[in-house]
């Protein structure tokens, strides 16, 4: 009895240890393959960037200014209205979130500077950036060779961008004061101690290919980008098939179609192996 038992353990063992070494190989590349495919489409291996830690430290809101640039238009153009993200009674879908990305993180710090008031700051029309500051933001982007180029045939939608831009203070150390909108704030001054100055560009465009469009974020410190990330995401497409959602469905896959294929192979070796003993 034990001598089978040991015999049926070493056939196992065995025939486990030969279905790993096909099953390890196809798990490696499909792991590759289904990574490689997240970051050629939706712009990231694993999971969207965050935003800039910069702007986790925000310590007051400076400006909020909305922007478009048409399709058949050259420059950005300044919009009265500067503020896209509206308040509701539940948690926006956070898949097709891209400008609310900062207010989400300042309604995560209320009591920090003047961020609970950020809609006083967007919808303040002296609270601006100038023509100027803006053409100089164009010019530093347009060089940065970061924004991508549509499909043939999405070249006007592709080419039709909304941005926003946050101008904001920064403070590594929390601060609870709560400041008032006053005269400092309206002149774009912090009223607070701060470290750094940056200006968070949020831009999205058009479909660059069919349901596909793109978001962009660029951190400007001192008329220098300093930091740049995107991604990409679909309305009405295939939203939420990224790998790292998908990996499990794919690996238990992939595991039917090994035991499929080495369950063949080795039966072909045993009929190979059967027909030479009978010759």
């Amino acid at each position: 009895m034990s001598t089978a038992v040991l015999v049926a353990q070493k056939i196992s063992s065995k025939f486990l240890t030969d279905l790993g070494k096909f099953f390890l190989p196809l798990l490696v590349i499909l792991t590759i393959t289904g990574y490689g495919f997240n970051k050629s489409y939706w712009g990231y291996t694993i999971k969207r960037p965050s935003v800039f830690n910069e702007v986790k430290n925000t310590n007051e809101v400076l400006s909020i200014t909305r922007l478009e640039k048409k399709f058949d238009e050259r420059q950005f153009k300044i919009l009265t209205d500067s503020i896209s993200y509206k308040k509701y009674d539940y948690l926006p879908d956070l898949y097709y979130s891209n400008f609310e990305r900062p207010y989400l993180v300042f309604e995560n710090m209320p009591n920090r500077g003047n961020l609970w008031r950020y809609e006083e700051v967007a919808n303040d029309k002296n609270l601006k950036l100038s023509i100027s500051e803006v053409n100089k933001i164009q010019t530093l982007i347009i060089n940065s060779s970061f924004l991508e180029s549509p499909e043939e045939g999405y070249e006007e939608r592709g080419n039709r961008y909304d941005i926003q831009i946050v101008e904001f203070v920064t403070s590594d150390e929390s601060n609870t004061t709560i400041v008032p909108t006053n005269k400092s704030i309206s002149q774009r001054k912090p009223s607070l101690e701060f470290e750094d100055k940056f200006l968070l560009v949020s831009m999205k465009s058009g479909e660059l290919s069919n349901d596909h469009y793109p978001f962009y974020e660029f951190l400007i410190k001192d008329d220098k980008i300093i930091k740049k990330q995107k991604y990409f995401y679909d309305l009405a497409g295939i939203e939420g098939m990224e790998y790292s959602i998908l990996a499990p469905i794919a690996e238990i896959a992939v595991l039917i179609l090994s035991l499929i294929i080495f369950g063949i192979y080795k039966l072909i070796i045993k009929l190979r192996k059967t027909g030479y003993n009978n010759v």
